[in-house]
């Protein structure tokens, strides 16, 4: 049951045994989360995999296949792992979910009663009163608890032996002044015990705690109060306080001490740390969450509350751009739970000119590690939403197709994304009109899925057209028009018309490094599509070293197991076959087969390019 201290054990276990798992400890927060995604950022951002899409045969692999992949890919470098799933809510289809290697070691925290699984079971009961008294008396002190040794018994037994509300109850008697009696405090208890309409809704145990939690939460100033109402919209992971301050300031607080409140909560045992990478994070116990969340709707300023708290998490939102790195997906992966609260709990109170961004964050999160399949389901119930309220013929609606587009087309599913193109060009033409960047952006995507195809009659035009826009309407400094340039150039390249082709793909990389910089992935992208310029026009000796710089830069920004670095590795190894450098070549190109055959599966597209360079090596080798 809740507060009976199922988490603080396995911590406890963790910390005690970790020189037993050298291979390393994970812990993974299980409670109406979605686990088979937190399975796999974790192999995608700490393990360094690049889960398939698909498997050998092309079919898509759904969510318990990419966990199960995961799990048989995680290689530990020694000794056994522990795997920690703390607070399993749902034992529905929950084994697929579990490791099955020999070297992995599970626990399992859990309320249900009846787990169908083959584990060794523990029953956590509470406190015998011996033990609770104990622990008071470590909280309050021998010599008070033995003035009133029978009064402290009975705090024990108000509270129901329960760990957290024992804890709570004596973390408060710890804060009040020596001449406050454990009489006082009893009487305190009995005074705040739920009223008989609440006691038919709470369960008995979730009574005990709640009679502790108030004589704390009495105790609180009422800036303090509404910092704590602040946190029970957080979801139940951890999160970084400046985000309370920011929400805090959003609302004009600014008389309000975010420290001190944090330090009184802290001190009453509301709200517990975690450090992680030498930062501290905090979180909610998620019965007093629960409690929190009654307390907001006691504040007038519910609503404001509300609206500030997604405000902060839309605008964080709003950072996570297309092309991502690997660094940045660091940096906003704690934000993603709470976005996700946003987007699944509190659309009410989104505005309609951001609703189309409590989903397109959290899919750029996942499309930018190359999780299709996470980011795919954010993309569709964005474009249904975004429906529902704004209708169809809306510019955030016309957005929401050529986001999904995009994905589908990363996927190689091309049929799908065409008509979702075609509709999001004639919706901004419609309601933005012909001269429109938003415009020029559909038509360049339209293109570039036709140059995809190999409709390159198609795809010309409305790369030209897509060009002049925007160096109509955004200038010629400008991010979107080196990509438009770019793309112009790899479609005549294509055509094998490279004397077009080379001062737009030259006017392209000079644009990204001045206007994104040396280390940006579109930089990467242009260096590498003018290297391979120069190595179709037999210019090796300019080809190389752009080439490898190409590489080193898509392994630092994206990893070494995604899709752009795969193609880095292909080209360079056609130009050294080219040159007759065999064993380099072989070395790079087995590489690349390997990662996209993993990552996009045997029959994407790329993955096909890929593998006919590859054997088309081994042929002329012989």
């Amino acid at each position: 049951m809740g507060g009976i201290g199922k988490t603080e054990l396995a911590i406890k276990y963790a910390h005690q045994h970790e020189n037993d798992y050298a291979g390393g400890i994970c812990w993974f927060n299980a409670i109406d989360g979605n686990l088979a995604a937190e399975i796999i950022q974790f192999a995608q951002n700490y393990l360094k995999l690049k889960v398939p899409q698909k498997d050998s045969q092309q079919n898509p692999l759904n969510l318990e296949q990419q966990v199960s992949w995961c799990w048989q890919n995680w290689q530990p470098s020694q000794g056994l792992v522990l795997v920690i799933f703390d607070d399993v809510s749902n034992k529905e289809n929950w084994s697929a979910y579990l490791p099955k290697n020999s070297h992995f070691r599970v626990l399992i925290t859990t309320r249900l009663q009846k787990f169908d699984l083959n584990l060794k079971k523990i029953a956590l009961d509470v406190f015998s009163p011996d033990e609770a008294l104990e622990i008071l008396i470590n909280m309050v002190g021998s010599r008070k608890v033995n003035r009133e040794l029978a009064t402290a018994r009975e705090i024990c037994e108000w509270v129901e032996y329960l760990p957290l509300g024992v804890e709570l109850a004596g973390r408060y008697i710890a804060n009040k002044p020596p001449h406050v009696t454990l009489a006082k405090t009893l009487s305190q208890l009995k005074e705040q015990q739920p009223k008989q309409q609440e006691e038919k809704i709470l369960i008995q145990t979730q009574r005990s705690v709640k009679t502790a939690f108030e004589l704390s939460y009495l105790e609180l100033d009422e800036q303090t109060q509404k910092i704590a109402a602040i946190l029970s919209l957080f979801a139940e992971n951890i999160f970084d306080w400046e985000w309370v301050e920011s929400i805090a300031n959003s609302l004009n607080w600014h008389g309000y001490n975010a420290d001190t409140a944090l330090e009184q909560l802290y001190q009453r045992h509301l709200v517990s740390s975690l450090e992680e990478s030498d930062i501290y994070y905090y979180q909610l116990h998620p019965l007093i969450r629960k409690f929190l969340q009654e307390k907001l709707e006691e504040f007038a300023e519910v609503n404001e509350i509300k609206q500030a708290f997604v405000s902060t998490f839309i605008e964080i939102a709003q950072t996570i751009p297309q092309s991502t790195t690997l660094e940045f997906i660091n940096s906003v992966k704690n934000a993603i739970p709470h976005l996700t609260e946003v987007a699944e709990n509190q659309l009410d109170v989104v505005s309609d000119e951001n609703v189309i961004w409590a989903f397109l964050g959290i899919g750029r999160f996942y499309q930018g590690q190359g999780l299709y399949s996470l980011a795919q389901p954010w993309y569709e119930q964005c474009l249904s939403t975004v429906r529902e309220r704004l209708g169809e013929n809306h510019p955030s609606t016309a957005t929401s197709l050529n986001n999904l587009a995009i994905l589908y087309k990363s996927q190689g599913k091309y049929q799908q994304a065409e008509p979702l193109y075609i509709q999001a060009l004639e919706l901004y033409k419609q309601l933005l009109g012909e001269n429109h960047p938003h415009t020029a952006t559909s038509l360049n995507n339209l293109a570039y899925l036709y140059k995809s195809q190999g409709k390159y009659e198609e795809a010309e035009p409305l790369f030209i057209q897509a060009l002049q826009l925007r160096k109509q309407l955004l200038g010629v400094n400008h991010p979107n028009t080196a990509t438009s340039l770019n793309n112009l150039a790899y479609l005549y390249k294509s055509q094998g018309k490279y004397e077009q082709a080379e001062p737009l793909f030259i006017q392209a990389l000079q644009l990204r490094k001045q206007l994104l910089g040396e280390n940006h992935p579109h930089t990467a992208t242009s260096l590498n599509n003018l290297a391979y310029l120069y190595k179709s026009q037999g210019k090796y000796e300019e080809a190389e070293p752009l080439f490898i710089q190409a590489l080193q830069l898509r392994k630092q920004l994206l990893g070494v197991n995604h899709p752009n670095t795969a193609t880095s590795l292909n080209n360079l190894a056609y130009l050294y076959k080219s040159q007759g450098k065999y064993k380099q070549a072989e070395l790079l190109y087995i590489q690349a087969v390997e990662i996209v055959e993993r990552v996009l599966g045997e029959k994407h597209p790329h993955t096909v390019i890929i593998r006919n360079n590859f054997e088309d090596f081994r042929k002329k080798r012989g």
